[in-house]
């Protein structure tokens, strides 16, 4: 636990490998665009670099995508190298994971090829720690739509999310309720209603909110507990919003690695992969 931050889907469940990828793609997450087959491959970079704690569930997380766009059209690659993050490097891709990254992870030089790549029509996906990320660049905290890290509760607990699009290709799958046997979920210090589409949120009726990782003393000066509450009233946990001509997608779940064995965890990320990806392939230039 930081104190700073604070199951197995079917292979091609969607039907989008091989020769009928197009056709199934136009099923699962809205229609084609009339000029998608002319556009870039479907190449999406996994960046998890952590200056922060580390997740345990990093290489699950990795290995989850991987399999997830394998099996429907989208090649996945992975890298916790900063100096990935160039122009010429983004030029081959159609969209970017953040995947429990911590703390500042890119170069100055790296912010701008991102920022440009994004606001140019990429996508941008972001996985639970995404949020506790590159506090001090204001364009990372527009990716977010404000959604910033605030608290967690201490222990991992049950709880019940609200599905609040049974459109959306990343919501579409679940209950009108679904309820996660157990996992880590992320208080922000403000609801991001208003400024980006909510596609889940949690009832805070479900779960404790309180004590929470505000409540442990710091690790540097003044060292005092801030005693926050994790309680949000409105509490969103999935959303997104378009960012200049690209788009991103935000979910907050993620944290314990048994949860990427979670059939419908993995088609919600497979759902937030699908959308960005498609999204920067019909919208960057070529």
């Amino acid at each position: 636990m930081s104190l700073t931050h604070r199951n197995v889907g079917r292979r091609g469940f969607l039907g989008l490998a091989g020769a009928s990828g197009a056709a199934a793609l136009a099923t699962a997450a809205g229609p084609v665009f009339a000029d998608e087959v002319a556009r870039r491959p479907h190449r999406v970079v996994v960046f998890t670099r952590t200056a922060g704690f580390r997740h345990n569930s990093i290489t699950v997380a990795i290995a989850t995508l991987k399999e997830l766009g394998a099996a429907n059209g989208i090649e996945v690659v992975a890298t916790e190298d900063p100096a990935f993050f160039t122009p010429e490097q983004l030029r081959t891709l159609t969209a970017v994971v953040f995947a429990n990254t911590t703390g500042n992870v890119l170069t100055d030089p790296g912010r701008a090829a991102l920022q440009d790549f994004v606001t140019a029509g990429g996508g941008w996906m972001g996985v639970h720690a995404a949020a506790d990320t590159e506090y001090d660049w204001p364009f990372y905290t527009e990716l977010l739509s404000g959604g910033r890290f605030l608290c967690h509760p201490l222990l991992n607990q049950r709880a019940t999310l609200v599905r609040e699009s049974a459109t959306h290709v990343s919501t579409a799958h679940l209950p009108e309720r679904w309820t996660i046997p157990t996992e880590e979920y992320y208080s922000f210090k403000t609801s991001v209603r208003g400024t980006a589409q909510v596609l889940l949120s949690i009832d805070e009726k479900t779960y404790l909110q309180d004590p929470n990782t505000s409540w442990i003393p710091s690790a540097s000066p003044p060292y005092l507990p801030t005693f926050v509450s994790g309680r949000m009233g409105d509490h969103p946990m999935c959303w997104q919003r378009p960012v200049g001509n690209g788009l991103s997608w935000y979910t907050a779940l993620g944290h314990i690695p048994a949860l990427y064995s979670n059939p419908a965890y993995r088609q919600h990320l497979l759902g937030g992969l699908l959308r960005v990806s498609r999204h920067g392939r019909s919208r960057l230039p070529v």
